[in-house]
């Protein structure tokens, strides 16, 4: 052999054996754990898991959602999370009463005609493809109604601050057609505080309930976050039922919606069409909500009692009457909160403070399991360092953070997280949370926890059938996971939280 071979293999050799000697580095076994348990195929395999037809929708309070609580409660278990609920279990349970939405819900609108000499009225019936026109509503009551339409706005009664939608109209019997949100449209804190219990919709629905009305037209995406009324019918429908009704009444949507924002003043009136509203509704007012908790326990003596928690809610709509699946809200958040809980267990290296890992439930049922928490905490406040809340992580091409204007300290750590080890596009932004809560982020931040709410960005569908495995991007779920992965470790183990 000749002699310069016989150098390069001792150097090669010496290169194996010196590499063999070096102790990895907490780096790369924090890197081992997450290439071996956060895969893009097994992220999308929770996400298809959990969207199955079988956990039908996952609502709060059914059964299909205590399928689904079982199976979170399994891989916690599985991967020995130390169970953080009430008595050494993982579950955290509370009242949560709900409305189960069955086949055979309908909804038509009935257009009037005018036939033969005699001008007799006959009534044209037009019926809508579920999810193109309607959605059941969630909280509805049972029973089969047709009345008139009367239109009448956003649906608020607010006399101190000069104004009223139901003002000069008689809706008595009658189906109420309102939309979400109210005609203020400034973004000043003032402003909002003035207007906030107006944009719940309990409040709508109370409203209208107050006036008299026998059902409501609902143009606001499904969800059931409601107030029950046994004997109120309604649903949600979508812009082409709207524009229908508006039909042959010398207006149009749009310029009324406009006019109303533009003066402040109602603008309701009586469409002269009718509708039939149908819902096939089970009241269960037993029904529990189930939050679960795991933790992985920190390394260091001195920090392991402090606690950073990842989020994300469990929940969906249920059937309305048929399945949404949910995918990417929020199926693919409890995918990415199971990918980082699985490789952290799993990481030969721990973090110094404790991750609690916090799958709520009853979220899109107005926030109901992480407001049960902040009133029933099991962890004290002083002792949780970050909140990292999840919604919808796995459609687009991009990531998106929002962190609470009290927590500003959260971004270096955001970007961090992204910039070192993850490198795709990252849109940050404060939040003062002052609007209606769209997320338990928003509840853990008015209650004055350092939060960040994460999500990904660019893409998906919402509160729509479409949002199904379909319309998942693995890579962008994967990198999302990824990011929490590192966000996690880099705040369990930040100096001055």
């Amino acid at each position: 052999m000749k002699k310069g071979t016989l150098i390069i293999l001792s150097f090669l050799c010496a290169t194996v054996l010196f590499a063999q000697r070096q102790p990895a580095t907490d780096e790369e076994k924090y890197l081992d754990a997450m290439h071996r348990h956060i895969t893009s195929a097994k992220l999308f395999g929770y996400v298809c898991q959990f969207s199955d037809t079988t956990l039908r929708g996952r609502l709060a309070g059914s059964e299909g959602m205590a399928q689904a609580v079982e199976i979170v409660k399994g891989y916690f278990a599985q991967w020995n999370l130390l169970p953080a609920g009430p008595d050494g279990g993982y579950i955290q349970e509370y009242p949560h009463p709900t409305v189960e939405i069955e086949e055979g819900s309908t909804m038509e609108i009935l257009f009037p005609l005018q036939t033969g000499k005699s001008k007799e009225t006959v009534w044209l019936h037009k019926s809508y493809p579920w999810a193109d026109g309607w959605f059941a509503g969630n909280y509805s009551g049972n029973g089969d109604i047709t009345a008139e339409v009367v239109y009448a706005g956003f649906g608020v009664s607010a006399p101190e601050l000069g104004y009223d939608d139901y003002q000069g109209i008689d809706v008595k019997g009658k189906i109420v057609l309102i939309e979400g949100e109210t005609p203020n449209r400034s973004r000043s804190a003032d402003s909002i505080a003035l207007w906030y219990k107006h944009t719940l919709h309990q409040t709508k629905l109370a409203n209208a309930v107050a006036h008299g009305a026998a059902g409501m037209l609902y143009y606001w995406v499904p969800g059931p976050n409601a107030l029950y009324q046994p004997d109120f019918i309604y649903c949600n429908i979508t812009e082409s039922v709207v524009e229908d009704l508006f039909l042959g009444t010398g207006k149009t949507y749009k310029e009324t919606i406009r006019k109303i924002y533009e003066t402040h003043k109602p603008a309701s009136f009586h469409t002269g069409k009718k509708a039939r509203i149908k819902m096939v509704s089970t009241y269960k007012p037993q029904a529990t909500g189930k939050n679960i908790l795991g933790i992985v326990k920190g390394s260091d003596p001195q920090l392991a009692d402090e606690y950073v928690v990842i989020s994300a809610h469990l929940d969906h709509l249920g059937m309305i009457p048929y399945h949404i699946a949910g995918a990417n809200d929020n199926n693919a958040s409890t995918a990415a909160l199971l990918g980082v809980a699985e490789a952290l267990s799993e990481s030969a290296v721990k973090p110094k403070r404790s991750v609690l890992f916090l799958s709520l439930d009853g979220e899109e049922a107005g926030l109901t399991g992480s407001s049960w928490y902040i009133r029933h905490p099991l962890i004290p406040k002083e002792k949780i360092k970050a909140i990292v809340n999840l919604e919808q992580m796995g459609a687009g091409e991009a990531l998106s953070a929002a962190y609470a204007a009290h927590s500003p300290h959260l971004e270096s750590y955001l970007l961090e997280a992204n910039n070192k080890y993850v490198h795709r596009r990252l849109y940050t932004q404060s939040s003062p949370y002052l609007t209606r809560p769209r997320t338990d982020g928003a509840v853990f931040a008015k209650a004055g926890y350092p939060v960040a709410d994460l999500r990904s960005a660019g893409g998906g569908y919402y509160h729509h059938p479409l949002d199904n495995p379909d319309s998942i991007n693995p890579e962008i779920l994967q990198s999302a996971t990824q990011w929490l992965y590192w966000l996690a470790i880099l705040l369990a183990d930040g100096e001055g939280l």
